[in-house]
C-alpha cells in the first residue's frame, strides 16, 4: 500500500519556502524509515526546477560525478561546470533552483568540509538568489553537530519564517484510519500499539487481514518484512551492538530505571550513559519524569523504548528463534496474543494523556498531560489547571471492567502528590478513568452520583483523537 498520510504542515512549509524571494535553508531530520525522503519527493515532484540526490557512502569523488548527473536531468550545463562543490551549488543557487540532498551525513563522511563550503555560500553569494536548499539526514548526531547546534559550521543559516527545520517524528494516532480504514477503534489502538506511527511499518498493513493476521505476517514470520528491522536499524546506525541489544532486551521486558536496565542487561549501571546517550539521539529511546517534576532536577528518571515495533522485537522476537519453532504456526496465538493487551496497554495510556486536553477543555491545563509516581504509588495521568484543580486519572486496557478499587486507590494516591495551585490553597481534584472494558456498576453509579468523576471509554478517547470529539 503507497501511503502518503499526515504531512500536510510539513509540506506546506516547504512550498513555503520553496516560493521565498530570498533564499533559504531547510534541514529535515529524524530516525530511518519515518518518511523524510517520502516528504522530499513529493514536495518537488510538480517542479520543473529541483535537483534531487539522494546521497550514499561512497568517496568524494564519487559523490560529486552522482550529483552531477542527479542536477544534470534539470540543468544539462552543470555537466560544464568545475566538479567541485562551491562552484556547482553557487551555479544552481544562481538559477533559483530547489536543491535537495538527501541523507546529507553521507556527503559530510566523503568530505567533512562540505557544511562549511555551503556556509560560506551562503553568507557570500545568495543575496540574489531565490534558491532553495533542503538537507535531510537520519543521522541526527551528525546533523545537530555541523548544522543545527551552536558552533556548527551551518549554525543560524537555517530559515526562520517559516521554520526551515524539521524534525519528522511518528504520525499520530489519528492517522492510523487511513492504513486500516475497516479496522474499529479498538483494533486500531491495537495497531498503533504494535506498529507505532512509522509510516514504513505502517504501509505493508492489510486491512483486508486480520490483526493478528498482519502481526504474524510482518512481525512474528521469519521472513516478514518488519521481523528483522529493528536489529538492521541498530546495525546501520552503531557499533557494539550486542551490548545495545541486551539493554534494549532489558527495557522491553519492563525495567525502567538506569540501574534495573542495567543489571538486566549485565553491565555496570556506571557504564549505562554512554549507550542511553546513543540510543536517545537515534530517537530509540526516551526518558521521563514525574508530571509536576523539573526535568532538570528529577532524580526519578524512567527510560522506555520510543517506538512499538523494537519493544515488540526486543520484547518477543530477540533471541527466541529456537522457542518459536517449537510452537510452529501456534507461535503467534500461544505466546504472544495473550500478552498483546498488557504490550499496548503503555500506548493507550499516552493516548489518554493526548486525550485529556480535549476532554476537559472546561480547564486551561498549564502542563502536558503525564505520569506520576513515588515510591510505591503511581497515578496513569497527572495535568494540572490554572485553578485550585489538579486532573488525575487511571487508565486501564484489561478485558474486564474498571471496578471501584481503581477509584479507590486513585483518590488515595493523589492525596500524595505535592501541587500548590498557583493561585495557593488547597487543591480540588477532577477525578477522570479511562477503561478499555467499560465500569462495573459501582463506579457508574458513583460518576452518576459525583461531579467531580467523569468516565471515557475507548471510543470517547479515539473519537477524541481523530475528530477532535467525544462521542459522549
Amino acid at each position: 500500500m503507497d501511503q502518503f498520510v499526515n504531512r500536510v504542515d510539513e509540506l506546506d512549509r516547504l512550498q513555503t519556502l520553496y516560493e521565498s524571494d530570498a533564499a533559504e535553508l531547510a534541514v529535515i531530520y529524524g530516525r530511518r524509515q519515518i518518511g523524510k525522503s517520502e516528504l522530499v519527493r513529493r514536495s518537488i515532484a510538480d517542479r520543473d526546477d529541483a535537483v534531487y540526490y539522494q546521497a550514499v557512502q561512497g568517496t568524494a569523488t564519487t559523490q560529486r560525478r552522482r550529483f552531477v548527473e542527479a542536477a544534470a536531468t534539470t540543468y544539462p550545463e552543470i555537466t560544464e561546470i568545475k566538479e567541485e562543490w562551491e562552484p556547482l551549488l553557487k551555479h544552481l543557487t544562481e538559477r533559483d533552483a530547489v536543491i535537495v540532498i538527501d541523507e546529507f551525513p553521507y556527503l559530510i563522511e566523503s568530505n567533512e568540509g562540505v557544511p562549511s563550503i555551503i556556509q560560506h555560500l551562503w553568507d557570500t553569494a545568495v543575496d540574489e538568489s531565490r534558491a532553495t536548499l533542503v538537507l535531510t539526514g537520519s543521522a541526527i548526531g551528525m546533523i545537530h553537530t555541523h548544522v543545527l547546534d551552536g558552533g556548527a559550521p551551518l549554525y543560524g543559516r537555517v530559515s526562520q519564517s517559516p521554520n526551515g527545520r524539521l524534525e519528522l517524528t511518528q504520525l499520530p494516532f489519528s492517522a492510523i484510519h487511513e492504513f486500516v480504514p475497516t479496522y474499529d477503534p479498538e483494533e486500531r489502538v491495537f495497531v498503533y500499539g504494535v506498529f507505532g506511527g512509522t509510516p514504513r511499518y505502517l504501509s505493508p498493513l492489510d486491512p483486508s487481514r486480520s490483526l493478528g493476521e498482519n502481526i504474524t505476517r510482518l512481525l512474528y514470520d521469519p521472513d516478514g518484512p518488519l521481523h528483522d528491522e529493528p536489529e538492521t536499524v541498530l546495525q546501520m546506525e552503531l557499533n557494539e551492538v550486542n551490548t545495545y541489544f541486551s539493554v534494549l532486551e532489558s527495557m522491553a521486558s519492563g525495567n525502567r530505571h538506569r540501574n534495573e536496565i542495567a543489571q538486566g542487561a549485565g553491565i555496570a549501571s556506571t557504564n549505562t550513559s554512554y549507550y542511553f546517550d546513543r540510543l536517545e539521539t537515534l530517537r530509540i529511546i526516551e526518558k521521563h519524569h514525574p508530571a509536576l517534576s523539573d526535568p532538570a532536577r528529577s532524580k526519578r528518571t524512567r527510560y522506555q523504548i520510543r517506538d512499538p515495533v523494537f519493544r515488540f522485537y526486543f520484547r518477543y522476537l530477540y533471541g527466541r528463534e529456537g522457542q518459536y519453532e517449537l510452537y510452529g504456526e501456534n507461535g503467534y496465538a500461544d505466546l504472544i496474543e495473550p500478552e498483546l493487551p498488557d504490550f499496548v496497554s503503555e500506548t493507550f495510556e499516552s493516548l489518554c494523556h493526548q486525550a485529556v486536553p480535549a476532554l476537559y477543555s472546561d480547564y486551561q491545563l498549564t502542563r502536558v498531560p503525564t505520569q506520576w509516581w513515588y515510591k510505591s504509588r503511581e497515578i496513569d495521568v497527572v495535568a494540572p489547571t490554572d485553578e485550585s484543580t489538579l486532573i488525575a486519572g487511571e487508565a486501564k486496557f484489561t478485558s474486564t471492567p474498571l471496578g471501584y478499587d481503581v477509584l479507590s486507590d486513585l483518590e488515595d494516591d493523589v492525596e500524595h502528590v505535592d501541587w500548590t495551585p498557583t493561585g495557593g490553597g488547597e487543591p480540588t481534584y477532577e477525578f477522570a478513568l479511562f477503561s478499555r472494558s467499560g465500569f462495573k456498576p459501582s463506579v457508574e453509579e458513583a460518576a452518576d452520583e459525583r461531579d467531580n468523576l467523569r468516565l471515557f471509554d475507548l471510543s470517547d478517547v479515539v473519537a477524541v483523537l481523530e475528530n477532535g470529539t467525544s462521542t459522549r
